[in-house]
């Protein structure tokens, strides 16, 4: 399904298009290839930047903003928080309950960094290995709901992964789950439909608010005791900042982990070689994830610009909006050899952008790594042979985190 190129093949191999295909780019309306997935067209794009040496090219969707295609534009644009403004990080903007940027991810300096250290102790590498067999139980639990069957969609039981996996680290009853889908789904289509979705974000506001009372009169040994009693300069989060925290833990903990999921399956799904080598090596699993996070990666982000900058041979103005597209970053052959190949364990090291870089790497980047390792080894280690089910094609949505939301597979007997 991919090309075995390398980035003087591309050179050969691309020629300039008559009109840039950058001009109608639109994240939430990518035309889908033969494969019910976007990647053709994101590697169209990137063989348009190799053959007209344009990193960054001008999209007219949503009143214009400028679409970042490289790799190093795009980890400047990531470090440079001087010229470059997280209040955008969605775009069109998500609706939030407070109507605020989102914490973290939308603030700069130093409220950004102020809040981070509040609150990152739990997000530690060493405490999401920690997690791992506990994570590894709920996809053994997950991987009950379709085990047995001789044709099921896969995303019945990881769409459920992200859900169980937030309880679990919040220190909340799994019967809460459902709820936490509904509230996400409505920040997410609040980009396009405030209206409609404020009475979910008020129900939000009021779930939340609830539970931090009944945390602090009896607190667990969850996450949300551990947040809620977090200081940092003698200073605690207060009840809206605490709402604030859960909205982007929920946003990044469930809709980019479903749609990663989503993809990884399924690749896993079509890609026999692949599937067959993590059954009988699962100690690869873990590297496997990194790549599958570099091509099969959601999400995608935004930044304001601040001030008049020439980055990538364009001139951003200010006010301007920049889009990090890291699906098509993470295909630039500048930085990755054979960028459109799966290759565990590469050469250099795999440094994909997909849960960004600098101050604002993704503050759950490795508890998402730990879930992909989980569920990965526990499906394949009691369901080793599937594949697509050619009577139920694999569905596809695309938005600022895109990816496949249905998987339908057929066991191989």
């Amino acid at each position: 399904m991919r090309s075995t190129l390398k980035a003087q093949d591309l050179q050969v191999r691309a020629s300039p298009p008559d009109g840039s295909m950058f001009a109608t780019f639109d994240h939430y309306k990518m035309p889908l290839g033969p494969d019910g997935t976007p990647y053709q067209y994101l590697e169209a794009l990137r063989d348009e930047v190799v053959a007209t040496g344009r990193p960054i090219n001008w999209s007219n969707a949503y009143g214009g903003f400028w679409v970042v295609g490289g790799w190093e534009q795009s980890k400047q644009i990531h470090e440079n928080t001087a010229d470059f403004s997280n209040v955008a990080t969605t775009f069109p903007p998500y609706a939030t309950p407070s109507g605020k940027p989102f914490f973290l991810s939308g603030q700069d300096e130093p409220e950004h960094g102020r809040y981070r250290k509040m609150v990152q102790a739990p997000f530690t590498r060493a405490r999401a290995k920690a997690m791992l067999d506990q994570l590894r139980d709920i996809a053994s639990m997950l991987v009950d709901l379709v085990d047995g069957r001789d044709r099921f969609d896969i995303c019945t039981a990881t769409d459920l992964m992200p859900g169980y996996t937030f309880c679990a680290i919040v220190g909340l009853s799994m019967d809460d789950a459902p709820k936490f889908e509904r509230f996400v789904k409505a920040m997410v289509e609040g980009a396009l439909d405030p209206e409609g979705v404020a009475p979910t974000l008020a129900e939000m506001a009021e779930y939340w608010s609830t539970l931090v009372e009944q945390r602090r009169a009896s607190p667990n040994d969850g996450l949300l005791s551990e947040i809620i009693n977090s200081e940092y300069d003698g200073e605690k989060l207060t009840d809206e900042e605490l709402l604030e925290f859960f909205s982007v833990l929920l946003l990044g903990g469930f809709d980019n982990t479903q749609r990663f999921l989503g993809n990884a399956f399924y690749r896993l799904a079509w890609h026999q070689e692949l599937r067959r080598r993590l059954v009988c090596y699962p100690e690869l699993i873990p590297q496997a994830v990194d790549e599958l996070l570099r091509l099969d990666g959601p999400a995608c982000t935004f930044r304001l610009v601040r001030n008049a900058i020439s980055i990538g041979g364009v001139e951003m103005q200010p006010g301007q909006i920049a889009g990090l597209i890291h699906p098509l970053a993470n295909r630039d052959p500048g930085r990755f050899e054979y960028p459109d190949n799966f290759i565990i364990g590469r050469p250099s090291a795999n440094r994909h952008l997909t849960f960004g870089l600098g101050i604002h790497h993704c503050l759950g980047a490795f508890l998402a790594h730990a879930e992909g390792v989980a569920f990965i080894e526990k499906f394949l280690e009691r369901i080793p042979e599937f594949h697509l089910d050619v009577e139920r094609p694999a569905q596809w949505i695309s938005g600022q985190v895109g990816g496949m939301h249905s998987v339908s597979v057929v066991l191989s007997r």
